[in-house]
């Protein structure tokens, strides 16, 4: 996007940027209006990000280990990417320990970080599509998306689906949704087992229009390793939506705090 001397900003990262901090400001604001300490959450959002990026980056050079040659490949994002259920798996345990380290209460929170996680997700995919990364597969659509830039990720000079917007409108809508039903819900957990669900589904429809090869692939090229992670999820996630109100109630906003 811009470029000062040899340092160079990238849209992927600007988008990554924007959008983290939107849902920051989201899940602290939402947060202080249910009583809970904005310090303490401030923390788990630090901490979780970390953990999520380590995740993502790891699960990208374990589906495309030609990228790992060395320690500064590892760590270096603009030599390869990252992979979404990799920060799921490096985010969600380490944000859950210190939930109940810093005696939040579980479930609640996690509602509350699912009205700001699918907006952080929704911006960052359009970093994607300025990065020329997570590319469709060929079409004559009118609304291909061609490459010509040098410096872009994607092939070349070929109309192709524009997946990374098409994952991004569904999770915009997913974030309406989320934060629709968070005064709604039944029960607290459901939140974020209905964000969980709703992107299993929308991701595992985006991927027949993938046309990134590696990106992993299950069962012999059956399904991609994301369509195999978001069929269990949200098998296991629909299961616990519809279980959990017999478990939990909702709890009612505490008076906010200063924290």
């Amino acid at each position: 996007m811009f470029q000062f001397g040899e340092t160079a900003i990238h849209g992927y990262g600007v988008m990554g940027a924007t959008g983290f901090l939107l849902a920051c400001g989201v899940i602290l604001t939402r947060a202080r209006r249910d009583g809970l300490s904005r310090e303490r959450i401030a923390d788990v959002i630090f901490w979780t990000s970390l953990a999520a990026l380590l995740g993502a980056r790891l699960l990208f050079l374990v589906q495309n280990p030609g990228n790992a040659g060395s320690l500064a490949d590892v760590v270096n994002l603009r030599k390869g990417g990252l992979v979404f259920y990799g920060a799921f798996f490096g985010g969600i345990p380490t944000a859950s320990l210190l939930m109940l380290k810093y005696k939040l209460p579980f479930f609640k929170t996690w509602d509350i970080f699912a009205t700001g996680m699918p907006l952080a997700h929704a911006i960052s995919r359009i970093g994607c599509l300025l990065a020329g990364c997570c590319y469709g597969v060929p079409t004559d659509l009118p609304w291909g998306v061609t490459y010509s830039d040098p410096l872009s990720s994607g092939p070349h000079d070929v109309a192709r689906h524009p997946t990374q917007i098409y994952e991004s409108l569904a999770l915009f809508g997913i974030a309406a949704i989320c934060n629709f039903y968070f005064s709604r819900r039944r029960a607290d957990g459901q939140v974020m087992l209905l964000y969980l669900v709703l992107y299993a589904i929308a991701r595992s429809l985006v991927e027949h229009f993938r046309g990134d090869a590696d990106r992993g692939f299950l069962l012999g090229g059956l399904l991609s390793f994301s369509q195999g992670v978001s069929i269990g999820l949200a098998i296991v996630a629909i299961v616990l939506f519809a279980l959990v109100p017999r478990w939990l109630k909702a709890t009612p906003p505490s008076p906010p705090t200063a924290a």
